[in-house]
């Protein structure tokens, strides 16, 4: 008996949910009604109907079951995303089993919070064997950190009388960066040394060399110094005076009594003033509440990330020339700040 009751917990396991459509509500009624009706009547064309109606309920559940057994759900994000700006999530299943397709299968999301998304994926048939995938699209309103907690699979095949749904354990956290906001030329300070023309995307390399650092994202190969490469065991690139006048700090006041609109609008446009300093060619640093990111060539995604987690301070927060103390380059500093509204 317990050996029964093992098996019947992994036939089961994860478990399943079932929920009876309209249609299988009317036919259960329908069952239950000429179920009365033989037994009252003693007629046995009634009690022949009444188990036809039983093992097509039966047959149902056996069906739907053998449908949702042996599939393996992977979810595919997309590397990165935007608040406010439509996205494309990936949904695969494949069908392990050897000989049986899987029909009429919905797959949806689940938030952390434990409700599923407005969006689902239908699947009309996976060959035994094979995979397939497919995409919806989603809009998140506000940046940060969304949470998944797993997979919800369902299916209302053969008859449509019941939804059988099982779900699957698979968290994942998307990073949300800030909304991007148009930003015109009156936004960038008009530092030519600082700055460049704007056509020279590419890196100066002339100015005396000060100094050597690490190699980041973004470097011009041909300043690796070599010989300090080979002695230290990690790359490491000569830095021209020039690098350093190239350079611009963007500079988030976190401290203000504004609104929380009007705090995410300027984190909206921190983010991006820094994609567009980047795509620029400069060396581009943030400084946002008590976190500093010294300057550096291709580091949207330092900056990204940083933007995306900033909250709004209530007390005191270090100023930017303490944060700035270690930089000893020169910078143009961008100041965003949160005004009232």
């Amino acid at each position: 008996m317990s050996h029964l009751h093992a098996r019947l917990r992994r036939w089961l396991r994860p478990p399943r949910r079932f929920k009876l459509t309209r249609e299988g509500k009317w036919f259960i009624a329908a069952t239950l009604l000429l179920g009365f009706a033989a037994v009252n009547g003693g007629i046995n064309l009634l009690f022949l109907s009444f188990g036809l109606l039983l093992c097509l309920l039966i047959a149902n559940g056996v069906i739907s079951e053998s449908c949702m057994r042996k599939l393996e759900v992977t979810r595919l994000l997309p590397a990165t995303l935007h608040a406010r700006e439509p996205f494309l999530v990936g949904i695969r299943v494949r069908n392990s089993k050897a000989r049986l397709a899987a029909f009429a299968l919905e797959v949806e999301d689940i938030t952390g919070n434990g409700k599923p998304v407005d969006r689902r994926c239908f699947f009309l048939k996976i060959p035994a064997g094979r995979q397939q995938e497919t995409f919806y699209r989603r809009t998140l309103p506000e940046r940060g950190i969304e949470r998944l907690r797993g997979l919800r699979l369902s299916t209302r095949f053969p008859f449509g009388l019941l939804r059988r749904s099982l779900d699957i354990t698979a968290p994942a956290d998307l990073l949300v960066y800030p909304a991007l906001v148009p930003v015109s030329d009156e936004d960038v300070p008009a530092e030519p040394s600082a700055l460049g023309d704007g056509a020279g995307v590419t890196r100066a390399r002339s100015g005396d060399c000060h100094g050597l650092r690490e190699l980041r994202p973004g470097d011009d190969p041909r300043d690796i110094h070599w010989r300090t490469t080979a002695r230290r065991g990690r790359p490491f690139v000569r830095e021209f005076e020039e690098d350093t006048e190239r350079s611009v700090v963007i500079v988030l006041e976190t401290r203000t009594a504004a609104s929380t609109k009007a705090f995410e609008a300027a984190v909206s446009r921190a983010a991006s003033l820094a994609i567009l300093f980047v795509r620029r060619g400069l060396r581009v640093g943030l400084c946002a509440g008590d976190t500093f990111i010294a300057p550096a060539s291709g580091n949207a995604t330092a900056l990204l990330r940083c933007l995306a987690l900033v909250q709004m301070s209530s007390g005191e927060a270090a100023s930017p020339a303490v944060l700035m103390r270690h930089w000893r380059g020169k910078q143009v500093n961008v100041s965003v700040a949160a005004g009232s509204g």
